[in-house]
């Protein structure tokens, strides 16, 4: 295995000193090296009788002996307290050199063995991982090194699990949004779960917005499916008009509601999905939020599906927390609640759907909102159902739509007296959602425009914490990428970029993730000064086990050129399959990207061996000369780094079941990691675009048939280490029965690859080094 640790803190001595005190560990610089040493030991609820010191002493012979310590000594024991087992994971001999291997933090080897160097070595193997997934530190506050006392204390300038998940505190209230999305006269109340400790203070809360929280109509968004099946269909020349989105909220007068009993909910719940982050927070003295907003199960009004009345039905509860706005302890507005025990600070937490709500609710600029974690979020929902003017479903979810997605979140019509009452009124929306979305031509409008967040940025007020999978061909990490440079220079960012797909990677063993965003977010929301260096771009080597590294920048400005064919040369491809195999195709799209990938379907495939390391930061760029004898067509693309050895998963593999401790024996999480596999290939990237809007998204032009045109075609952004030998694989071709509609009809494509190249942007060759 391999530690990458972002979350330790570089500290002076006094305070070293004083956070080990904090955790009852006397240290006394007066006294040798050996007998702080034993002190610590002694005072750490560990057992003493399993450890060995040497290949011949065990920890306590070594303690009363006249054997000096030395850093091989200090280190086989504290691979020990890091979970390693002796002998058989590492030679009590050569402890030092396995640690190393296994890139743990080490302290200056070459200084002096002194008491203060042996007490810094101690802080820094303390706020070390162990091999099973929580810092050393943690580990020991969830064997009751600290009572569960519901204060804080903090380690390294991160909250530790000393609030008591025993007793936590699990109420409903019903925030009032500013927005009437049924056209009732009144506002849209919101349901809110909140799960807080027991504490006599004010608490910041971790939110996430999740329009799956309160349940899924599955039947229906499996019969709104839309058929993929279709011809393309030529587009009227054409340039769009877009009107600037607004948002008019109503103004209602506000009745007089009374104060509910001692300010309390009069609603509870036991259970319910929470996330793990989450969890991990709660233990640490943040209330843990749950809100689905508008068009869900016990909210008001009708799924607007990634609108700002969505959005403002997640602010709305930000705005409660500050005591902008009101909440009541049931749908009837018989008594209202404050949220007295809040401070008013607020980080929102989440992936997919549940990290693109926090991307909205950041560009509104929502006092309160200290920072979001979007973890694999949508920022513009044009470009999670469409590319280039083509419709284009998501990886793994041919026929979905926003209206599929809004039947499915729609979660209201699982209660039979809000079907009856709200669904004939619903259904005449989601017609009106089906026909603005637009299927037919595939082209931005003002009802994507509307659910556009990235016109907004300039609104940011919040830090933004990125985390996207490379891999990830449902949510595209052109999300990512388009709104950390869409950002202002002033707002603060950090990404994390890893190799895998659409997944959660905070309970990995390679990764301090959940300690970084601990040290993160008890700074931002609990008034503390931010002392953690985080790189701006922290990024997973794709051909290295358990390994990551710190860049400057999500896209290199360096231009590597690749030209894809000699003089004269021409390849071509056809878009026409037999019935059968087209068939076959539609059924399994895996079967599709397969042959695709091992040049067994339509397309041109080029392979471009590399003579030398290079690594892609940012957005492949293809220039290519084209030419079809149709007047329509689409054009997909994908790269591949081809060749059979040994790649990373893009799923995660348990590595233990239930080893990380969330708080104290308190929701227990698996370890998982990405593992090393042997694959034949893997996707770089890839792109689509209905070449009728080569030249701009709001632009349909014309394609004249048999006649020589260019198309410069951006792929996902990605980073991605090729190595000196490694071979390249473009496949360009039409229909992908996998995202595009399955355009079936006789066109062939012809592309001069003399005339066409790869623009591949590339990072310099220094890195961060921390």
């Amino acid at each position: 295995m391999q530690f990458n640790h972002f979350s330790i803190i570089d500290k002076p001595f006094d305070q070293v000193l004083s956070d080990l005190a904090g955790l009852g560990f006397k240290f006394d610089t007066a006294l040798s090296a050996k007998s702080n040493l034993k002190n610590w030991l002694q005072t750490a609820p560990i057992a003493m009788t399993s450890l060995a010191a040497t290949d011949q002493e065990t920890v306590f012979d070594f303690l009363d002996s006249e054997t000096p310590l030395t850093w091989d000594i200090f280190y086989a024991i504290s691979l020990q307290l890091l979970d390693f087992v002796a002998i058989f994971d590492f030679q009590l001999t050569d402890a030092i050199p396995f640690a190393k291997s296994v890139n743990l933090p080490l302290t200056d080897l070459s200084a002096e063995l002194s008491a203060e160097h042996l007490i810094s070595a101690i802080y820094l193997v303390m706020n070390s991982r162990r091999q099973t997934g929580m810092t050393l530190v943690e580990h020991w506050v969830s064997e009751g090194l600290l009572p569960l006392d519901n204060h804080y204390h903090f380690f390294n300038d991160k909250s530790l699990a000393t609030f008591d998940t025993s007793q936590l505190i699990r109420e409903v209230v019903y925030v009032e949004s500013p927005v009437d999305t049924q056209n009732r006269g009144h506002y849209d109340l919101i349901k809110v779960e909140i799960i807080r400790p027991q504490f006599d203070g004010k608490l910041p809360a971790v939110m996430t917005a999740s329009p799956y929280h309160f349940g899924t109509n599955i039947k229906a968004n499996d019969d709104k499916l839309h058929d993929m099946n279709l011809d393309l269909v030529e587009k009227p020349l054409n340039r769009i008009e877009l009107a600037e989105p607004s948002l008019t909220l109503p103004d209602y007068p506000a009745t007089e509601v009374p104060l509910a009993e001692n300010n309390r909910a009069t609603e509870h719940f036991t259970h319910t999905w929470t996330y793990s982050l989450n969890d991990y927070f709660l233990a640490r003295g943040f209330a843990s939020i749950y809100v689905a907003s508008v068009g869900t199960r016990n909210s008001d009004g009708f799924q607007t599906s990634g609108d700002y009345q969505q959005i403002s039905g997640v602010t709305a509860v930000i705005d409660w927390l500050n005591g902008r706005t009101r909440a009541f302890t049931t749908r009837q507005k018989t008594h209202r609640l404050t949220a007295d025990w809040a401070n008013g600070h607020v980080a929102m937490t989440g992936k997919s759907y549940l990290g693109t709500l926090a991307y909205g609710a950041a560009t509104t600029g929502v006092a309160g909102l200290d920072a979001i974690l979007a973890e694999a979020g949508i920022t513009s929902w044009y470009d999670y159902y469409r590319e280039n003017g083509l419709v284009r479903s998501p990886g793994g979810y041919p026929g979905e739509d926003l209206d599929v997605l809004a039947e499915l979140t729609y979660s209201r019509n699982l209660d039979a007296a809000d079907f009856l009452v709200n669904n004939p009124a619903y259904q005449t929306q989601l017609t009106d959602m089906s026909q603005a979305l637009d299927r037919t031509s595939g082209d931005y409008n003002d009802y994507w425009h509307a659910r556009n967040y990235l016109p907004h940025v300039d609104k940011v007020k919040a830090d933004i914490l990125i985390v996207h999978g490379l891999q990830d061909f449902n949510v595209t990490p052109s999300h990512a990428f388009n709104f950390w440079h869409a950002l202002p220079e002033h707002v603060t960012k950090h990404a994390f970029l890893h190799q895998g797909s659409h997944i959660y990677m905070n309970n990995w063993q390679s990764i301090d993730f959940s300690e970084t965003i601990n040290a993160y977010f008890s700074a931002k929301l609990l008034d503390r000064d931010l002392t953690l260096d985080l790189p701006p771009v922290i990024w997973q080597k794709n051909n290295v086990a358990q390994s990551f590294e710190s860049l400057a920048e999500f896209g290199g400005h360096d231009i590597e050129v690749l030209p894809l064919g000699f003089t004269g040369e021409v390849d071509q491809f056809e878009n026409h399959y037999p019935a059968e195999r087209f068939d076959a195709y539609s059924k399994h799209f895996q079967t599709f990207k397969a042959d695709l990938f091992e040049d067994k379907a339509n397309a041109a495939v080029i392979d471009i061996h590399l003579p030398e390391d290079l690594q892609v930061n940012g957005q492949i760029v293809l220039d290519l000369r084209l030419k079809l004898n149709d007047t329509k067509g689409i054009l997909s693309a994908q790269i591949l780094d081809f060749g059979p050895k040994k790649r990373l998963t893009d799923v995660s593999t348990m590595l233990e079941p239930k080893t990380i401790d969330r708080g104290r024996n308190f929701m227990l999480d698996d370890l998982r990691d990405l593992t090393l596999v042997d694959k034949p290939y893997q996707v770089v990237t890839k792109g689509f675009m209905n070449l009728q809007n080569r030249q701009q998204l709001t632009e349909v032009n014309s394609v004249v048939a048999d006649d020589w045109f260019r198309v410069e075609l951006r792929l996902q952004p990605t980073i991605y280490d090729f190595q000196a030998g490694d071979t390249l694989r473009l496949a360009l071709y039409s229909t992908d029965f996998e995202h595009t509609g399955r355009d079936n009809r006789e066109v062939s494509y012809a592309i001069n690859l003399e005339k066409s190249r790869l623009y591949i942007p590339k990072s310099k060759k220094e890195r961060i080094n921390i």
